[in-house]
């Protein structure tokens, strides 16, 4: 999968393509910008130009992934030992590669236990088989004051051969310090979402919306209408799930943009974002949106979509 998977971010990807091109990859990275602007994809891609085995470039390292090479693929699948993401700690207890000391409850920070686990262990051994260790670290404003404090040693001086990338839509949230270790990477705001592309799906987000701040029938009946679909193996059902969530990536912005006080909106849904962005507080849509970029994280995992809804419903109303 080529760099250009990433749209609209030509300056972003352009710089990193330059590095690549003269192998001189920075040991820190933090990629900032909008909700659905394509870092953490873009994160994924350099991981495995940089270990890709489909043909290597004058400095050692592929401007693009090929894709298919088996380091692409098991990076594509989260599968490789030396690409390490570091997530929310109750998203690592999900993923089943985390559990919290003492069997106490997952938190919905990334906490210093992890940052330690991943210092003290992970990155103390040598690579397994990889051409350059990487660190994806998303969302990176999760992280506490704690364990972005315990994260400052390495982000100064990693292990050799090995890139951390701070994904985060809301970099300037992190301390200042960190900040200051990072290339920091500009991402812009994805482009609009065109409202006559999916009428059908706008109904749906409409009829949901009506319902949103205070039950999720709209959205569950969507979700489970998506699983009545034949989808069979070629993934049509992940494909709806990917329209639906691209449509609420612009749904979210405008309801944040309503409670900001301007800004035009994508989608033009003006009575059902108005009733959501006053009966929401901004962190609260913030988390939503967010639930929708994991959302999207899991199709490119090859997710089942109807299930994949399904999870982000339980996260937007359950809050977990």
């Amino acid at each position: 999968m080529p760099f250009s998977e990433v749209q609209a971010q030509e300056r972003a990807i352009g710089s990193l393509r330059a590095a690549l091109r003269r192998g001189a990859l920075h040991h820190a990275y933090l990629f900032g910008g909008p909700a659905g602007a394509g870092k953490a994809l873009a994160a994924r891609l350099l991981a495995q130009a940089a270990n890709c085995e489909g043909g290597l470039g004058a400095a050692g390292y592929r401007e693009d992934p090929c894709g298919a090479c088996r380091p692409c693929l098991k990076i594509a699948h989260g599968t490789h030992p030396d690409v390490f993401a570091l997530a929310e700690e109750r998203e690592m207890v999900r993923r089943k590669v985390w559990e919290p000391e003492g069997g106490r409850t997952p938190s919905r920070e990334i906490v210093v236990a992890q940052i330690r686990d991943l210092t003290d262990h992970r990155l103390a051994m040598r690579r397994f088989e990889g051409r350059r260790r990487f660190v994806i670290v998303d969302p990176a404003d999760a992280m506490n004051a704690q364990a972005q404090n315990a994260l400052l040693k390495t982000l100064e001086e990693p292990p050799d051969d090995t890139t951390l990338v701070l994904v985060s839509s809301s970099p300037d949230a992190l301390l200042a310090t960190v900040r200051s270790r990072c290339l920091r990477v500009a991402f812009a705001p994805p482009p609009a979402v065109a409202a006559p592309l999916a009428p059908e799906l706008l109904a749906s987000i409409r009829a949901a919306a009506a319902l949103e701040a205070d039950r999720p029938l709209g959205w569950l009946g969507y979700a489970r209408s998506l699983g009545r679909e034949e989808a069979g193996e070629d993934g049509t059902d992940r494909e709806q799930v990917a329209e639906l969530g691209q449509a609420l990536l612009a749904w979210w912005r405008d309801v944040l943009a309503v409670q900001a006080g301007g800004q035009p909106l994508l989608l033009g849904l003006e009575p059902e974002t108005a009733r959501t962005a006053a009966a929401l507080t901004p962190r609260e849509a913030l988390r939503r949106r967010a639930g929708v970029e994991r959302l999207l994280g899991a199709l490119r995992q090859n997710a089942a979509g109807p299930l994949a809804v399904e999870r982000m419903l339980i996260g937007w109303f359950h809050g977990l």
